[in-house]
């Protein structure tokens, strides 16, 4: 048995907690660990991300969160490969009805967003013959696509070089407080010399357990200050403290195609109206990547990727509608992934001192913005804990208070 006693421990090392770990480093923080269990990410839902960041979002938080986060990426775009080719959106009439009421958001942020007749949206996606059904479209040039991988690593190694350290194969499993204090966590670290694998990574994040215990040795953080960064893991990691969030890990699947009919290379994101999503895969490799959120799936812990009968269902035949034979008959299937999202009652993220725990902070529930407001989360995060409240503009909406009091801030547009 071994201990330490950093002066804050940052459970789960994605995205978020890489961010918060560099934003309070910056900010003069030095005792500083950050602990996961798969440090490379294999699992890691920042890293299965589609790799979208758009500020077109419905609820002004979530807009603020992620505008903040773009003029942020535009500064260091060449390290991130992050590229402003824009977000279309086909709206029905229902959303069409409520992107208008939107403007007035946008416009007060200084967000360009060019609203869209039906007859003007064949200049931005010619390949979508078939516009039934659609009411109007949103283009938001300042949107754009960006490499999760790139962003993660530029938080982690700018943390690293201000002293905040990295710890890999460390997984939680108890939580020891007293009175309205954190006092201890207690983990199991890996230390053998052959490398764990994804079916072992795998099996521990779908079952919660390790069941063979050989090589890993008890490691026990006495940390001042406790960030809880654990994503589509917070409903098993908030129980440890008798804090259950109400939040469900709902897999989201993600498909490659090639085409040899169509060059989507020069477009940004495109969403239609049917919750199909698209974008080019890289600049130069060819493919497209495509998703759909099933409506009906269930949340659970799984990684599984259903393959071509999900391409076909979800993916294909929507394309289908919307063009004709000569556009998408030829496209074919190449791979696929799955990974998970953090859903909260209302789809926006949380980010607090928990109620009741003087030393305890949680921040996630993204529900897939993780990647794209990284930059202002991790900031909101370490303003609130070195200096007692948000200076950058007021995050008192992504308390969990509010799944108590029923004043939710809900995220229409998800996709």
């Amino acid at each position: 048995m071994q201990s330490t006693s950093p002066d804050i421990l940052i459970i789960g090392a994605g995205i978020l907690g890489s961010a918060t770990a560099w934003h309070l480093a910056r900010m003069g923080e030095k005792a500083i660990t950050v602990i996961d269990l798969d440090l490379a990410g294999t699992f890691s839902s920042s890293e299965l991300n589609a790799g979208g960041a758009r500020a077109t979002w419905w609820h002004p938080v979530n807009v603020d969160l992620s505008w903040l986060s773009i003029k942020f990426y535009e500064t260091i775009a060449d390290e991130i490969q992050f590229f402003q080719k824009g977000y279309l959106f086909l709206h029905n009439s229902t959303k069409w009805k409520i992107a208008l009421q939107k403007k007035e958001i946008y416009q007060s942020r200084g967000i360009p967003v060019d609203y869209l007749k039906p007859s003007e949206l064949s200049s931005f996606i010619p390949e979508f013959e078939n516009l039934k059904g659609i009411a109007g479209g949103t283009f938001s040039p300042k949107d754009g696509l960006l490499d999760p991988h790139l962003l993660r690593e530029y938080y982690r190694n700018h943390a690293k070089e201000l002293g905040a350290q990295f710890l890999d194969h460390t997984y939680v499993q108890q939580v020891e407080q007293k009175s309205n204090k954190i006092e201890s966590v207690h983990t199991l670290h890996y230390e053998g010399t052959s490398s764990l694998g994804e079916e072992k990574f795998e099996k521990i994040l779908t079952t919660h357990q390790i069941d063979d215990l050989q090589n890993w040795k008890e490691l026990i953080f006495q940390p001042k200050i406790v960030i809880n960064c654990t994503g589509a893991w917070l409903p098993i990691t908030s129980k440890l403290y008798q804090r259950p969030l109400p939040i469900q890990p709902v897999r989201r699947q993600i498909s490659l195609f090639s085409s040899h009919e169509e060059d989507f290379s020069g477009k940004g994101m495109i969403v239609d109206s049917s919750g199909l999503y698209m974008h080019p895969e890289g600049s130069h490799t060819g493919l497209v990547l495509a998703g759909y959120s099933n409506r009906d799936e269930k949340p659970g812990y799984s990684f599984k990727y259903d393959g071509e009968p999900f391409f076909d269902r979800k993916i294909w035949l929507r394309l289908y509608r919307r063009g004709n034979r000569q556009h998408f008959a030829a496209i074919k299937h190449v791979r696929g992934w799955s990974g998970l999202y953090a859903v909260g009652p209302d789809k926006t993220g949380i980010l607090w001192r928990v109620e009741g725990i003087d030393n305890l902070y949680e921040l996630g529930a993204a529900t897939g913005r993780g990647v794209m407001q990284s930059y202002a989360l991790g900031l909101l995060l370490a303003e609130l804990m070195i200096k007692g409240r948000f200076e950058t503009f007021d995050g008192s909406v992504l308390s969990a208070k509010r799944f108590q009091t029923g004043k939710l801030a809900n995220e229409v547009l998800d996709i």
